[in-house]
């Protein structure tokens, strides 16, 4: 299940899956954030860059649960 604040597009965070490793957070801090009230992590903005895009696809590829990914 998508985490409500994930932003629309590409990339999501199943919030169903994390376990507030803060991976994602700390390797795309411009598109990744923690919700400390669910205690999970979200998209908070979609890559609009190159650079962005391969933060965000390290990001999905380091978690240990693949709670980050793509909605295809």
């Amino acid at each position: 299940m998508r985490h409500p604040q994930n932003a629309a597009g590409r990339f999501s965070v199943d919030q169903e899956l994390c376990v507030a490793c803060r991976v994602c957070t700390a390797e795309a801090p411009d598109n990744f954030r923690f919700d400390d009230e669910t205690g999970k992590a979200y998209v908070f903005k979609q890559p609009e860059t190159p650079e962005e895009l391969h933060a965000v696809t390290e990001a999905v590829s380091m978690c240990p649960v693949e709670a980050p990914g793509e909605d295809l």
